[in-house]
């Protein structure tokens, strides 16, 4: 389950804007259409580091890598997998040194960025951009690592939030059907609170959660070019005046009243999803990674894990943003700029999101595939209709990896207050300006 990429960014992200604005004094490796070109068969050694040492995923990807080295004698893979908070250490003194492995993980967005900047990831345009591989993506999961109008970076999987809802106690309550528009969605609450459940089990114990809640807001009530400067904290005095952040934290404030209940949101997001597995809530907003857990093989009850079902969130009358837009981010690997084996590393990264390779990560770990069409592999109810579901959707990645860290704690601060009562939207709007504040005048100075 996926934890919050603010606890990702943190001191690291400060540290390495450090150390790869300034270059570290070394001329970036120029990048030509030669380095990705093969002079014969596969042959060589790649180090790859990535952050999948869980028991639950790291046998796929040994797997995976066995059966690259197996199709191609020539070639020996180093492949470390260590946990987040390792990971995150060793990347950092990895890319002190510029000493950095030949491919490498990168959560998308604000993340892959400052290695882009900082010129450790090497500009794959040439292999990417108008080619099939290229193509073969979602969109909005390779648009997470393109920056600058340049590829970066290969998503292997997406995730995105969505309301999972219980059916039998939608039925029971009159809701006919799943809510079209976020009005409905209000009124589907006022209905299930009258037939005596809670509507919305919602954990914000660690803060992440309502980040997502306003990840989703946010891109539906602010256009996206005004998104992106006041996210990226170039939209100096006037950063976050326009009206559709306050309306988003308006309808935090509605959706809090009318769907999570009098018993609050102190609780952590597994002991609300707890309630939604054994009938206690009629919904959870939880990400397309945590499905697994609402199978009888993941833990849910066997009357639950059959009759559940699930909707994005619904669009919002009158607002200014992307209607289509859906909260959530992307995994993916990066190709050192530095590495000599550019063309090996991208032949692995060919294999590793192949058609077939995709779809046995689909069925293996229960992740959707950002190679489009894989999720028909599935063993896991839900996916396939997520697949589809998402196709051709507007990607708003997590505000927690997408906006400048001086901005991202006092928005999850201003996001907890609303949900506890505390203020309201046109204050918490005025303590997210004075960290835009900060943001900028540090941009300024440096």
């Amino acid at each position: 389950m996926r934890r919050t990429p603010a606890a990702v960014a943190g001191c690291l992200l400060v540290a390495l804007l450090t150390l790869l604005v300034s270059g570290c004094g070394q001329a970036p490796v120029r990048v030509t259409p030669d380095d990705f070109a093969l002079d014969g068969p596969p042959r060589g050694h790649l180090t790859i580091l990535e952050k999948w040492a869980d028991p639950e995923y790291a046998p796929y990807f040994r797997s995976a890598v066995r059966a690259y080295e197996r199709r191609n004698p020539g070639v020996t893979i180093d492949l470390q997998a260590v946990g987040d908070q390792p990971y995150k250490d060793r990347i950092a003194v990895l890319a002190a040194s510029r000493d950095m492995p030949d491919i490498y993980f990168a959560w998308s967005g604000r993340y892959a960025r400052k290695f882009a900047d900082g010129k450790l990831a090497a500009d794959l345009s040439e292999p990417l951009k108008n080619t099939a591989w290229g193509r073969s993506f979602e969109t909005a999961a390779l648009d997470a690592f393109t920056f600058d109008g340049y590829p970066y970076g290969v998503p292997l999987n997406r995730d995105a939030k969505v309301f999972a809802y219980n059916k039998e106690i939608f039925a029971k309550a009159g809701v006919a059907r799943e809510p079209r528009t976020f009005p409905e969605l209000l009124a589907a609450c006022d209905r299930i609170s009258e037939a005596g459940h809670l509507p919305l089990a919602f954990g914000n114990q660690y803060g992440w959660p309502a980040g997502h809640l306003l990840t989703q807001f946010n891109a539906m009530e602010v256009p996206a070019a005004v998104l992106a400067r006041d996210y990226d904290g170039e939209g100096g005095p006037e950063a976050f005046s326009h009206p559709g952040y306050e309306r988003a934290f308006a309808d935090l404030a509605q959706l809090r009243k009318r769907c999570m209940g009098p018993s609050g949101t102190s609780m952590s997001h597994e002991s609300a999803q707890t309630r939604l597995l054994y009938g206690k809530a009629a919904m959870q907003y939880l990400e397309t990674l945590e499905f697994s857990y609402l199978s009888t093989k993941g833990g849910a009850p066997r009357k639950f894990a059959q009759s559940w079902d699930f909707f994005t969130m619904p669009a919002i009358p009158g607002a200014a943003g992307s209607p289509r837009a859906v909260a959530g981010g992307a995994d993916g690997l990066l190709v050192a700029n530095s590495s000599p084996n550019k063309a090996l590393a991208v032949d692995f990264l060919k294999f590793l999101t192949g058609r077939d390779q995709a779809r046995t990560m689909v069925r293996e770990l229960g992740w959707l595939s950002a190679v489009k069409g894989t999720a028909d592999a599935a063993r896991l109810k839900g996916l396939p209709e997520a697949q589809r579901t998402l196709a051709g959707r507007d990607l708003a990645l997590w505000l927690d990896t997408r906006a400048d860290d001086k901005i991202v704690n006092p928005y999850l601060s201003a996001a907890e207050a609303v949900l506890g009562g505390r203020t309201d939207a046109a204050r918490a709007v005025r303590q997210v300006r004075q960290g835009a504040e900060q943001a900028h005048r540090f941009r300024v100075r440096d």
